[in-house]
């Protein structure tokens, strides 16, 4: 299966006062996505506020999401946290409810380094055993994936795309030509932005 081919839709996570995700909006949004006919539902992005959700209320909402959509089409989830040993746990959940894959960004209080990203998404792939796709998402993370550690995550089994983000739409054509020319054949290579989702 390869993961960010066509349009993957990210909706918001609908919620109560108190925080908890209001399962009944959010079914009503995966009825509206599988009905469009979008190619997958990328849950729990940024758009979906996961950093600011708890593990169980990450669980529900993949668990309501996915019973809503059937199977009939693929959910990827956020599975973005701290530390490596909660991604590692968000991408077992994730796996054992069924999601196609899990979106991992770089995310850290303090900067970090090429070296110590690499770790934390081989870690997560190796033991959280779902398919995990690189969310280069610098504006919220101040951490942007190089050229030279894409080629080197896109070697680590598990890993199988990336979502890019698009702040010049003139410069995506000549992005996507450098990074299929240092990823493997069949990586999948996604950008975000519905300005420039065409």
């Amino acid at each position: 299966m390869a993961f960010l081919s066509g349009l993957s839709a990210f909706p918001i996570t609908p919620s109560d006062r108190d925080g908890l995700v209001d399962t009944k909006a959010l079914r009503k949004l995966i009825t509206r996505l599988c009905a469009a006919k979008v190619d997958s539902i990328g849950l729990l992005g940024s758009t979906g506020t996961y950093m600011y959700l708890s593990r169980e209320e990450r669980r529900r909402a993949l668990a309501e999401a996915l019973d809503e959509a059937g199977g009939q089409t693929p959910v990827e989830v956020g599975v973005g946290a701290l530390r490596t040993d909660e991604a590692v746990r968000l991408a077992q959940d994730a796996k054992a409810l069924g999601a196609a894959a899990g979106l991992l960004p770089a995310v850290s209080y303090t900067p970090l380094t090429d070296d110590e990203v690499f770790e934390h998404f081989s870690v997560v792939a190796r033991e959280g055993g779902l398919p995990i796709v690189i969310y280069d998402n610098p504006g919220t993370t101040h951490f942007h994936f190089t050229p030279a550690l894409v080629s080197r995550l896109a070697k680590v089994p598990g890993i199988v795309a990336i979502k890019n983000p698009t702040d010049k739409s003139d410069a995506i054509e000549s992005h996507l030509a450098g990074q299929r020319s240092i990823v493997p054949e069949g990586f999948s290579i996604g950008y975000s932005g519905d300005w420039n989702a065409t």
